[in-house]
């Protein structure tokens, strides 16, 4: 009999996840708009407005990842998700720029604190023999949030009301805090010597060395994500494509909803090297599609091959970084993952923006293509010689787990 999967308390926190992005998503294009709309803002600073949130959030990875095992699961998601929800309260009496731009940092460690803690839980809920699947099913959520959550922006704040996109988005904050209020978590139980770690500030308490090698893969993979993120709308605009953008997002999101449940259960029965190779292959293809496009039919190919590749990426990467990791050392194992994803997409703008001026936008794709494959060769050295992820030494590992 297969280990159960769609339990309570996982699809509890599928939702939270869910919500967790929709509200970020929201904001996200809101924050730009308000502080343009509000205080006459540059582009750059309304840019600002909305990336600063990405920085308070890895900053409080860091934090949360070294603590959330030992201090407790569920307690940490409960802490996150109400200063998520009491964070949203700030938005109201600010009057300047510079306020802002702080309360959406700090907002940004509370959606850090969220965000770690619903995937350390998912990481821990889910059975080892099914993890890439489950996760799969668990990031499904940031799918259907990137199509929700900018949808939902824009419509609330086309009639100039741009505080009623807060209102909505408080109303979803306070039932995420009421799911995890009612979700259980399976907890660790804090040692003396767990507690004496604590207090260690040695780097291998923030950052968990057994995940480093997929975590520092998934930051190559995070810089080719950044620059659809950052260009692929001026891109379009500069080929004169007005709907290039929507139709690559479109196909992103629909492969992506297909393919994460279905790689993930791929990697559990076939081994994580079985999906990586052919994932970084797949991610160098889409980048050098995207460069080489000059039709909304090559973008719409480039946006299946991310949403077949990035999202893999993510999803199955994070199975990946959780496995064979002592149960106490989810989180940590959880956060390190993310704190690298998070490193690629916040970096890559400022590596690859550079060559705009003097190559174009298709440079930016081809530089990101170039990345993509280098990490096919950088996977091996770190991860793929070693076998660790070979499905006989998964499957070792797994049936220790049980």
């Amino acid at each position: 009999m297969r280990d159960r999967l769609w339990t309570k308390d996982f699809t509890i926190d599928v939702c939270i996840n869910f919500l967790l992005y929709v509200i970020m998503y929201q904001l996200m294009l809101w924050s730009t708009q308000f502080a343009i709309h509000t205080w006459d803002a540059t582009v750059s600073e309304a840019g600002l407005a909305s990336g600063i949130f990405i920085i308070g959030a890895l900053s409080s990875r860091i934090v949360t990842g070294h603590v959330i095992d030992a201090l407790g699961r569920k307690k940490a998601l409960l802490v996150g998700t109400s200063m998520y929800m009491l964070g949203l309260l700030l938005y109201f009496p600010v009057h300047s720029l510079t306020a802002f731009l702080v309360i959406r940092c700090l907002h940004g460690a509370a959606y850090g604190i969220s965000a770690t803690a619903a995937s350390t839980i998912v990481g821990a809920i889910v059975p080892p023999k099914r993890r890439g699947e489950g996760i799969g099913y668990y990031a499904l959520g940031n799918t259907l949030a990137s199509a929700a959550g900018p949808f939902l922006g824009m419509t609330l704040c086309s009639g100039g009301n741009y505080y009623l996109n807060v209102y909505v988005c408080i109303g979803l904050a306070v039932l995420t805090f009421a799911l995890a209020a009612a979700i259980h978590s399976p907890e660790h139980v804090c040692t003396a010597a767990d507690r004496a770690a604590l207090k260690s500030l040695r780097w291998d308490s923030f950052i968990s060395v057994q995940a480093l090698p997929i975590s520092i893969i998934s930051f190559f993979c995070g810089i080719g994500y950044s620059t659809v993120l950052s260009f692929i709308g001026a891109y379009t605009n500069s080929l004169n494509l007005a709907i290039a953008g929507s139709i690559f997002f479109c196909t992103y999101s629909v492969t992506s909803f297909f393919s994460r449940p279905i790689i993930g259960r791929f990697l559990d029965h076939h081994g994580g090297d079985a999906v990586m190779y052919p994932t970084l292959a797949i991610l160098a293809l889409c980048m050098a599609a995207v460069g080489l496009a000059e039709s909304n039919a090559l973008f719409a190919i480039g946006g299946m091959l991310l949403g077949l590749s990035y999202s893999t990426v993510t999803s199955s990467g994070q199975a990946l970084a959780i496995h064979g990791v002592p149960e106490d050392h989810i989180g940590l194992a959880t956060s390190t993952f993310f704190i690298f994803v998070d490193l690629g997409v916040g970096v890559g703008p400022y590596m690859l923006g550079s060559l705009v001026p003097a190559y174009g936008f298709s440079s930016v794709y081809f530089g990101a293509a170039v990345i993509a494959l280098a990490a096919i060769p950088l996977y091996y050295a770190l991860i793929g010689r070693t076998g660790v992820f070979s499905y006989r030494q998964m499957e070792q590992i797994r049936s220790k787990e049980r």
